[in-house]
């Protein structure tokens, strides 16, 4: 054919090779492109604020590491850190940023979604350091973290408490969908109640924070409230006391008055919480089959979360375990652990958000040794709602 081509007149074969070329480009078309990139999350490492120059090689180690580990952890984008650099230069001022207030004014001026910003100091033979994590946007400080190395320490040593150091700092860094529309409408995935999977596990529940349950829960569904929230919180609490009825003891009294804090903290960030009154085992186990943590008291006032549940039988037998803690055999859940159960959870539309009816229909679906049905009650102004139930 193409032996035939070379002989015909060029303008024709021009004509041909064009045709040639239209049909292959129909059968074999270019991979589509989308119009726009897939938004990254940006964050802005500054150079530490020194005390004295001669730090400035210890601090270039430090801001290094940071960022060496970020980079680790991909889907980031990190700001050359000579660009803040340059920008505080140009302005009359030293290199490092020292405070939050002009951490947001880099941070904004780079374009970062994130700025991390840190100081070092030296105690005698000492080096001694602060790291604070900052949300651009929101001007919120998810998290600062202080710690201290020996001046005699190699770059080896600092490297790794870096990345220990930054491994707290990740999980508060939003994701690209996050950034681009926060409230994006997710699909509700439901389980059948009446067909359980023999196994339920709540995927990726982080390990316990400086702040406990409730900054685990939040932490679960990506909700971070920021440091001072959270101190506020702890002070709260702390003073904070109620006085239930007469009838009940003094051991789920104190445990009530935590569900109270609890509640009121996450419903001040959008939240669902509900109270589960006359709750069965197998209501349980629809929970953590949909992937919602439970809180309950397992021993004293003390509040534990279940995270997943294995062995199901179709009698109803099965172990459960919660986070942390030995796994328990399903007969050793008893009903005065389940007359406190709680649970957490994002509002429809948010991922992880299922709606009150599929709840009231899944939870109530097993009666427990009592023959009672279990009953959702939702708190919506305030814990004082469960007031008007029936313990008993």
């Amino acid at each position: 054919m193409f032996s035939r081509m070379e002989k015909t007149h060029p303008r024709v074969r021009a004509i041909l090779l064009l045709s040639v070329s239209l049909v292959l480009m129909c059968m074999f078309p270019a991979p589509h492109q989308s119009d726009g990139k897939q938004q990254l999350v940006k964050i802005l490492v500054t150079s530490p604020y020194i005390g004295n120059r001669a730090y400035r090689p210890v601090a270039d180690i430090m801001a290094g590491c940071i960022i060496r580990e970020l980079n680790r952890h991909g889907g980031l984008e990190v700001i050359d850190r000579e660009a803040s650099e340059k920008y505080l230069r140009d302005k009359g001022l030293p290199e490092w940023v020292n405070n939050r207030d002009l951490a947001i004014e880099v941070g904004t001026a780079l374009g970062a979604d994130i700025v991390i910003y840190s100081s070092l100091g030296r105690n005698y033979n000492t080096f001694v350091y602060s790291i604070a994590f900052i949300e651009v946007e929101r001007d919120i400080i998810q998290r600062i973290v202080q710690g201290y190395f020996s001046e005699s320490d190699p770059p080896a040593r600092i490297g790794r408490l870096m990345r220990y150091e930054v491994s707290k700092l990740v999980n508060f860094i939003p994701l690209p969908s996050e950034l681009n529309n926060p409230g994006a409408i997710i699909r509700e995935e439901i389980v059948n109640p009446d067909n359980l999977p023999r196994e339920g596990i709540v995927d990726t529940f982080p390990n316990m924070g400086m702040y406990g349950v409730i900054e685990q829960i939040l932490t679960y569904y990506r909700v971070f409230p920021g440091e001072v929230e959270y101190m506020k919180f702890e002070e709260q609490r702390s003073i904070t006391r109620l006085t239930f009825r007469d009838d009940m003891d003094e051991e789920i009294t104190k445990l009530f008055n935590k569900f109270r804090n609890y509640a009121d903290f996450a419903m001040r960030y959008n939240m669902q919480v509900y109270f589960i009154k006359d709750c069965s085992v197998r209501a349980v186990n629809v929970l953590l089959a949909n992937k919602i943590p439970v809180m309950f008291s397992q021993s004293g006032e003390g509040i534990s979360v279940l995270i997943g549940y294995g062995g199901l039988r179709e009698d109803g037998y099965c172990y459960f375990i919660p986070y942390g803690e030995d796994a328990f055999e399903s007969y050793d859940f008893t009903h005065r652990q389940r007359v406190a159960i709680m649970i957490i959870l994002p509002k429809p539309g948010r991922k992880g958000g299922l709606s009150r009816a599929y709840l009231e229909t899944a939870v109530g679906r097993y009666r427990d040794e009592w023959n009672k049905t279990p009953t959702l009650v939702e708190i919506k102004e305030g814990f004082l709602d469960i007031l008007s139930t029936n313990l008993d």
